[in-house]
């Protein structure tokens, strides 16, 4: 029995015993908060969400959450949050599925610049910190000031147009996913058939210029010919903000093979784990089950966590101020406090700064 097996199992029994005739989820979250121990624990622990549009980000005036109180509430240090730059030429029809347009020449980009307008609101609303630059998370989490590190998923608003990227960078934006769901001038994406073999030169420049400029390079989304390539590319580490780790993913699919999470950790970069329900799996526990899967699969070092809150599945984890389950949940699957705080947030810091 490997080590984390066995603590695993110690951790389970403690577990139980600690959340004795409470609900399965989130039943024992009082008891949690109330461990000093594990707070002990949690105040050295960098918490970041690698992926999550929360509060309404996409197309509304304001958020619809205290985002702030809750990450307070979680001593969560970070999100990366943002919109989807390919969002008004995207819809879903009543069974869920996607339904795509060609957005009017300039659209994207008007919706873009509207976005970032929104976003210096509700910073200044919810007291948030933005994280532009090395050491900004380390600092966010010493004075417990709640940060965001501003993205944008998809890079559809560029059209063509490769001088945008520093218009955004200028904006606040620090984490760019190259392709999203329609297709794109950058390379090719996961959920369509390819057309460009992976990466395409206008695709090149953006790895280039955001690692002239500082932001770190998002590859969720993308097809696994386009990750090889951006690794030969990229000088900084790569980023896959959300996915799974599986044996063999679908034809399309957004989820990732082993070889496929390996090759962004051979850049020194992280996988997020999806927190996505599916019918098999609804729970943290169950999030924290496929965190170690892919643990197993690349190593303490590339993993860690994302929500997708707002995104178009249904999240596990909706609420930051159920961040020490997770930590607790950790520990009885056996994961050591240093491993712990490399997943929830240590490697994704380490990629920051490398990045920006």
């Amino acid at each position: 029995m490997r080590r984390r097996d066995f603590l695993a199992h110690a951790g389970t029994l403690a577990g139980l015993a600690m959340c004795a005739g409470m609900p399965a989820l989130g039943g024992c979250a009082s008891a949690v908060t109330q461990d000093p121990e594990l707070l002990r624990s949690l105040d050295g622990m960098i918490g970041v969400d690698l992926h999550t549009h929360a509060g309404g980000v996409h197309f509304r005036t304001r958020l619809d959450l205290d985002l702030a109180g809750q990450m307070r509430h979680g001593r969560m240090t970070a999100v990366c949050l943002g919109h989807t730059g390919d969002g008004p030429a995207l819809q879903r029809d009543a069974a869920n599925r996607l339904i795509s347009r060609d957005p009017a020449p300039g659209e994207l980009w008007r919706h873009t610049l509207e976005r970032l307008d929104f976003f210096d609101r509700i910073v200044g609303a919810q007291g948030l910190r933005r994280a532009l630059r090395r050491g900004d998370l380390e600092l966010a989490h010493r004075d417990r000031a709640p940060a965001i590190v501003q993205m944008i998923e998809g890079c559809q608003f560029l059209e063509g147009r490769l001088e945008r990227i520093a218009q955004v960078h200028q904006r606040g934006v620090r984490q760019l996913q190259l392709v999203h769901f329609l297709r794109s001038d950058l390379g090719d994406n996961q959920t369509e058939s390819p057309q460009h073999g992976g990466l395409t030169t206008l695709g090149r420049d953006v790895i280039v210029e955001c690692n002239r400029l500082g932001a770190v390079v998002d590859m969720a989304h993308c097809s696994l010919p386009l990750v090889e390539q951006a690794a030969k590319i990229s000088k900084a580490p790569l980023l896959l903000s959300h996915t799974h780790v599986v044996r063999q993913p679908g034809p399309l699919s957004r989820l990732v093979s082993p070889e496929h999470a390996k090759v962004i950790a051979q850049t020194g970069g992280v996988i997020g784990i999806w927190a996505m329900q599916t019918p098999d799996a609804t729970t943290l526990s169950h999030f924290v089950d496929r965190i170690a899967r892919a643990v197993d699969a690349v190593g303490v070092d590339h993993v860690g966590l994302s929500t997708d809150i707002g995104g178009s599945v249904r999240s596990a984890w909706t609420d930051y101020a159920s961040f020490p389950e997770i930590v607790s949940l950790l520990r009885q699957k056996g994961f050591r406090d240093t491993d712990i705080g490399k997943i929830v947030g240590g490697n994704y810091v380490r990629v920051f700064n490398a990045s920006c």
